[in-house]
Parts: C-alpha cells; structure tokens; sequence
C-alpha cells in the first residue's frame, strides 16, 4: 500500500513541481509518513521541508492540516500551491468568522488537500465545534522549534497542538518539520507531540555555497556602503530597529542605490507591494526588520547582511540563510561591534521583569478587568496594554514581556494578538438602510453602505459587531484612513455608531485573582538565563577563530563535521600567519586557571601575554571544552578540563 502512494507520491512531484525526483531526505520523510509513522524533519533553510508534507497531501483522501505560525506564510504557500492547481486554503485572524465557518464546511466536503491553521485556532469554538467532523489524514507542525521554550521562537500555544489534535486526528500521520533544531530542541519536540519512536530525518546544517562572514568594526555605515558597493545581484540588510532602517536606506538612497525600507510602521498593502518588488527584482535591495522574510521564496538573494546582531544562532542561521537558496555562492555577512553583546545583554536583563515587576503587571491586569481577589473569568476579554502600563507604572516593554511571561506560567492565556478592528452597530432600521441605497442621490455613499452593510451584515441592528481592518479594506477596496471619513461621515449624520481598535491583546485569567503570585525566583529566571545562555553562543560564533560553518553545525547537534568548510572567513584566512599555540603555553594558563576562576585582567597581569595572545588562547581553549564562563559572570573563566 505505501510502495503504490509513493509512486503516485512522486507522480505528484513531476504533475505539479515539474520536478523528476525528490531532494535528498524529501524521499525518505514522504515514504515515512505514507506508512503513518511519526517523523521529524530537519532540513537546512531552503532545504525543501515544505514538499515533505505537500507531496503526502495530493496523495492522501483526507485533508492534510498544517500547523504554521505566521500568516504571512501561509497566504504566500496556499497561493502557490493554488496557482500550481492544488487545493490550498488558510485559517487564521485575518479572515472573518463567517469565511472561517465556510471554509470548514468545504473542508469537511472534501474540497481541500491542505489546511493551513495557526496553534491559537485550535482553541476556538467553531474549530471545536467542526473539527471532529474532518477527515484528516495528516498533522504537519511547521516551524516545530516554536514548541520548545529552548527555541528561539517559543510559542506557548505550540504546546498544547497535541492535546488540541488528538480527539480529531487520533488516526492521522503526524510530522514536525523545522530549520533550527538543537538536541534539546529535538527532544522537547519529541516529547511535546508525544511522538513514538519516531523517524528522524536529517540532513544536517551545512550550506556549502554560503561564506559565513563576520566583520568587527566600529564603523559599521562606512562598512555596509562598501558592501552594497562591491555586491550584485539582490540583497537583504536587517537594520534591526525600524528607525535604523529608515536611516540606512534613506544614506543608500543617497548614494544612488535603489533601497526600500519594509517594518511594521509601513501600511500592509505597500509592505506587500516592496516584497512583491524584491522577490520580482524590481528593487535590488531591502533594509528590513526581522519582521520580513518569514515563508519569502527567492532563490537568487546574493547576500544578506546583519546590521544588528541577532540574539541567538538560531535566529542568525535563520535569516542569514535566505541568501544562495539557488546553491550559487552567496554571502551572509554580519557586522560586529563589542559594544553589541554588552547591549544585547542589557537589553534581555532590562526586557525582563523580576518578582515585583510581575506582581505588579498582574494586578494591573487583574484591576483593568475589574476582577477582585477571588473572582474567575469565563471567556477572554481585551485589555488596553496602555491601561496595563499606565496602572502597573512600569515601562512598557515591561508590561509586555510580564504579560508574555505570565502567560508560559500558566497564570494567564494570551488567546490571541487580536488585530486592528472596526466594530458598528446600526442606529437606523433595516428598512431605512435599504432603501437609502436604493435611492440615495450620491451614488459613491449609497455604494459604500452597502457594501458596509453586506459585511457586517443585519445582526448589527441589534449588537455591535467587530471586524478586521485588513478584511474590510480588502473587500470594499478601500484604505484605512478613507474608511473611517466615511464611517465618521455616517456616525455624524446618525446612521450608525462606531469603535476603532488597536492591537490588543485578548486576555483570560486561568484561575481566581490571589493577592499573591505564586511564583519563585528561580522559575523566573529560567527562561531569561535561556536567552542569556543563547546570546553567549551568539558572541562565541562571533568570537570564534575556526571554522564557523562547523560552529554552527556543532551547536545544532551535527558530529563529525570537518574542521574546515574553505568557504568562510575563518578558514579563508587560516593560510595568514599566526601566533602558534604550544603545550608551554596552555600548560601555564592551567596552572594559573585550574584551582582559581581569573578574570581577563588578572589573566593578562600573570601571563604576561598581550590581549590578541591571550584571547586566541582562550578561544581554542573554550571551543575544546577546557575553559568556560558563566552566564552571570561573562569576564571571569574556570578551568573544566585537563588538556
């Protein structure tokens, strides 16, 4: 049975990819899967992963659901996938919940192949309600790592997809896919899906066309114009903050290079439009946040350069491998000051609330919901994070990363980062509303309540209804700002009445307010000492004199990989001369070290050696496993081993 749907697996591959045969490890993930065993993937950045559950899927009667993480992802897969004449559709908050109702109808129908959901949709109602009426033959976790408070992108809901799934896929083959895996990674996602004995498919980290670059200098502008100077073809700069980015492209610009800025503060509709631009090369280069690039197809990005340094390998490895997903060679560049991880440092210790802080946000939100102590929630309500920040009178990365945390506690459910919404309700009847667009001298206005009025629909006579800006404006081909003039206009003239929401968070408190939280120092700390813990990983990449393509691999778990790649900067240098390091020396550096922690300075005083000197030293020493330092104490050693 499984050898005659992987025929028609790879029948598949040729019908709609035009591909003759799978990539390495694409084959052996598919033939895993059609036999129903649990499989985990662990695929490089552009390594294919997606073809391992979208093959299975044309192949199954059933519907496949993925679980993925961010919507812009899945709109960019289902619209290839539907251009490719697969039957692709998504559920996620940016569509309404008449369509999401809809949509599961068809699936339950059989018009779908694949489903593509975010983790918080598992929890809702009308999920609960037609879920166990699907016929699903497949779960695919993309983006698994987010399961793991040990991943660079923990994600709470990720946790409980398992629990969520089983009443209505207790039959269905299971999959986890991911770029990012460490050993510890792997086996919370193992453990989290309660996967058994399952097949582990991986085809290691390495990108042999990449030339892992790092360039320290404290003039980073002048080092980034005589980059895109010397580069071709199209580039991607993170610049880390969105006014960072304003200002590198705007110095570009007036250089002569054609540069987009793309972050969060730009309106949706032209961010798309500098995508779109990029991946078509009508614009050459992009400096963005780490907000773009998620689920972007583009093989031919020549170079990607970090401005900024990102906060773990994972996330480094993750962006800077956009580049060369053609296999030709390309060059992930980071630009590296000292100041960099001292700040990167700050800012997790600074982000992160301690006992107090946390207590605080907590009464805030409780006092915000007009819950007293003792007093349990039902159903999820919003919450202003300005009304939080201003009540708790902590600064408001605080009170956002408090909530976060309160949330992995398990003390609140974050349901969801509900979206900018309009709601309205209709003071004028029914009939008054028709026939004013009936007859309605101004032609323009009677088309704009109507088509109002057909998305909101006649319960909004009765109560006030909530819909997504980005909804809105798709379907009534019209701007935000435009939106609300008229809106205004009708609310002025009586016809309705209207609300506009931000962003804001939907809320549920677990349990009764206590006037006491009930959480210990050390379970605080836990996952800020992760992140602390990444970022030292991040500056030994940095640091490191040997090969960084095997840094990288090692922390991701790979074994016997080559002390050399001769691709990266490391390695192409490794021929300049060099102080040898001898048994006399790391002799001496044990007998100060061994019984002793020394910091830097007192290291320098007894060695006699110059600061280069002695940090090779300590490198090699640090990457052979005989040195290390501690999270709390970055500048102090201790001698581990016995070389």
């Amino acid at each position: 049975m499984a050898e005659e749907l992987f025929k028609k697996a790879h029948h598949n591959l040729q019908k709609y990819w035009g591909y003759e045969d799978f990539r390495p490890g694409q084959d052996d993930a598919i033939k895993s899967v059609l036999k129903g065993r649990d499989t985990v993937v662990l695929f490089p950045t552009g390594g294919g992963k997606s073809i391992c559950y979208q093959i299975p899927a044309t192949v199954f009667p059933g519907v496949t659901i993925v679980i993925s993480p961010l919507v812009a992802l899945m709109h960019d897969q289902v619209q290839q996938l539907q251009e490719r004449g697969i039957r692709a559709t998504y559920i996620n908050s940016s569509i309404h919940f008449r369509e999401v109702e809809q949509r599961l109808v068809n699936a339950r129908n059989g018009m779908y192949d694949l489903m593509y959901m975010a983790p918080e949709r598992l929890k809702t109602s009308i999920w609960e309600a037609e879920g166990p009426k699907l016929s699903i033959d497949l779960v695919a976790v993309d983006e698994a790592h987010c399961i793991s408070e040990w991943g660079h992108d923990f994600r709470p809901a990720y946790r409980e997809i398992k629990t969520l799934m089983k009443p209505v896929a207790e039959d269905a083959a299971w999959m986890a896919l991911t770029a990012t895996a460490t050993p510890e990674v792997r086996d919370d996602i193992v453990e989290s899906l309660d996967f058994q004995e399952p097949k582990i498919i991986s085809m290691g980290f390495e990108r042999p066309n990449l030339k892992w670059w790092v360039i320290q200098t404290p003039q980073k502008d002048r080092k980034l114009h005589e980059i895109v100077r010397k580069a071709e073809g199209s580039g991607l700069i993170y610049g880390g903050t969105r006014r960072n980015c304003e200002r590198l492209a705007e110095d570009l610009n007036q250089e002569g290079f054609q540069v987009r800025a793309y972050h969060a503060g730009i309106e949706g509709k032209e961010r798309d439009l500098i995508q779109q631009k990029w991946i078509n090369d009508e614009i050459p280069l992009v400096v963005a946040t780490n907000a773009f690039g998620m689920g972007i197809d583009k093989a031919n990005c020549r170079y990607v350069v970090h401005y900024d340094m990102p906060y773990s390998l994972e996330a480094y490895y993750q962006e800077a491998g956009r580049a060369g997903r053609d296999g030709r060679e390309s060059y992930p560049i980071l630009l590296y000051k000292p100041a960099d991880y001292k700040q990167g440092r700050s800012r997790i210790i600074g982000s992160y609330p301690d006992q107090n802080q946390l207590q605080k946000v907590y009464d805030a939100l409780c006092d915000s919901l007009n819950l007293a102590v003792g007093s349990e929630m039902e159903e999820p309500e919003c919450v202003k994070l300005e009304s939080i920040q201003k009540r708790s009178g902590l600064p408001s990365k605080i009170a956002v990363s408090s909530m976060k945390l309160l949330d992995q506690l398990g003390t609140i459910k974050l349901v969801s980062e509900v979206r900018s919404s309009i709601g309205i309700r209709f003071a004028a009847n029914a009939e008054f509303v028709r026939e004013f667009i009936k007859t309605a001298d101004n032609k323009r206005k009677a088309e704009f309540v109507d088509t109002l009025y057909r998305q909101f629909g006649a319960e909004t006579h009765h109560k006030k209804v909530y819909l997504d800006v980005s909804y809105l404006e798709e379907k009534m081909q019209i701007r935000e700002n435009k939106l609300l003039k008229g809106l205004e206009v009708l609310a002025n003239e009586q016809m309705l009445e209207y609300d506009f929401v931000g962003e804001e968070p939907l809320v549920r408190l677990l349990d009764a307010r206590v006037s006491t939280l009930p959480v210990n120092k050390n379970s605080l700390e836990r996952h800020r000492n992760i992140l602390l813990r990444k970022l030292n990983y991040m500056k030994g990449y940095v640091e490191t004199r040997s090969c960084r393509s095997k840094y990288i691999r090692t922390y991701f778990g790979e074994e016997r990989v080559p002390d050399h790649c001769g691709n990266c900067d490391n390695c192409l240098h490794n021929n300049k001369k060099r102080e040898s390091l001898n048994k006399r020396d790391i002799e001496k550096i044990k007998k100060i070290m061994r019984d002793t922690p020394r910091t830097l300075k007192e290291l320098r005083q007894l060695t006699k050696w110059n600061s280069n000197r002695l940090q090779q030293i300590l490198s090699y020493l640090t990457r052979e496993g005989y040195v290390e330092s501690k999270i709390k104490e970055p500048d102090r050693f201790y001698w581990t081993g016995s070389a």
